[in-house]
C-alpha cells in the first residue's frame, strides 16, 4: 500500500503548468528520497505510465488518455457522489443533494432523502434561480466574470439587499468554498453547502445538506465538516486539483 501511495504521489506531481519533470523535481515534489523516486519512476516507465524524454525529463504517457476516455464514457458526477452522499444522510437524518450550476440556475442532479416526518423535500431535476440559499451562494461565487457580477447583482435585487454588501458575502463564500444559511429560502429551513470541483479546475457543483433550522443550527459546525468531507471526496474522484 505504501509503495502504491508513493507511486500515485509521483503521478500527481505533474500538472498543466509542469507537464514534464526531472528526476530531482519528481523527488522534490513527491517528498521522496532520490533513490526511492528513481526506483518508482523506473517502474512507472517500464509499465508505460511515464515516458522518458530526450532531455532526460519525464512526462505522463498517452496511456492516461485512454484511461481518461474510459472514465468519461462510463462515469458521471452523480455516480461518484451518490454513495458518498448516503453517509451524511444516514448519520444526520437530513436530506443531502448534489447541485449543478447552469447559467443563472441551480439544477438538482441527485437527492438522498432523509427518513424523517419533518424534512427538506427536493426532487432531482428541480431548476431554481441562483438567488438565495446556501447552494445558490456557493455556486454563483465561482461563476466566471462578467456573468458572476450580473448574477450577483440580480440576486441582490431579488433578496432586497444592498448589492455591495451582498457581493461581499458571495466573495466570502468563494474564499471559503462553503456557505450556511438559516431561513433564507424558507422560514424554518437551514442549509449547508460546499463546492465540488472538476478536473478542469472549475467548481460547477455543490453538495448541500438541508433540514429544519431547529435541528441544523445547533449542529452547524458538525454538519459543515460532514458536507465538506463529502464535497472533498467527490472532488477528488472527479479529478479536481485539491490542495
Amino acid at each position: 500500500m505504501r509503495t502504491l501511495q508513493r507511486a500515485l504521489g509521483i503521478l500527481e506531481g505533474f500538472s498543466a503548468e509542469r507537464p514534464s519533470l526531472s528526476l530531482q523535481e519528481i523527488a522534490d515534489r513527491s517528498g521522496l528520497a532520490k533513490s526511492t523516486a528513481f526506483r518508482l519512476v523506473a517502474a512507472l516507465a517500464e509499465t508505460g505510465y511515464l515516458l522518458r524524454l530526450d532531455d532526460q525529463r519525464y512526462c505522463l504517457s498517452f496511456r492516461f488518455t485512454r484511461l481518461a476516455g474510459l472514465v468519461q464514457s462510463t462515469l458521471s458526477v452523480r455516480d461518484v457522489a451518490r454513495p458518498l452522499m448516503q453517509s451524511p444522510c444516514n448519520r444526520t437524518g437530513e436530506t443531502v443533494t448534489l447541485n449543478a450550476v447552469e447559467g443563472r440556475y441551480r439544477i438538482c442532479l441527485e437527492v438522498v432523502h432523509a427518513m424523517s416526518p419533518l424534512m427538506s423535500v427536493t426532487r432531482a431535476g428541480t431548476r431554481s434561480a441562483l438567488v438565495d440559499g446556501a447552494s445558490a451562494r456557493v455556486l454563483m461565487s465561482r461563476l466566471p466574470e462578467p456573468e458572476r457580477a450580473r448574477v450577483v447583482a440580480a440576486a441582490a435585487r431579488a433578496c432586497h439587499q444592498p448589492r455591495v454588501a451582498f457581493a461581499r458575502e458571495i466573495d466570502e463564500a468563494a474564499r471559503r468554498g462553503w456557505a450556511v444559511t438559516h431561513g433564507e429560502r424558507a422560514a424554518g429551513l437551514s442549509a449547508v453547502a460546499a463546492l465540488v470541483g472538476d478536473a478542469e479546475g472549475g467548481w460547477p457543483w455543490c453538495i448541500t445538506l438541508a433540514g429544519p433550522t431547529v435541528r441544523l443550527q445547533p449542529r452547524e459546525r458538525e454538519l459543515l465538516r460532514l458536507v465538506q468531507q463529502v464535497a472533498a471526496g467527490v472532488s477528488r474522484q472527479m479529478g479536481a486539483p485539491l490542495a
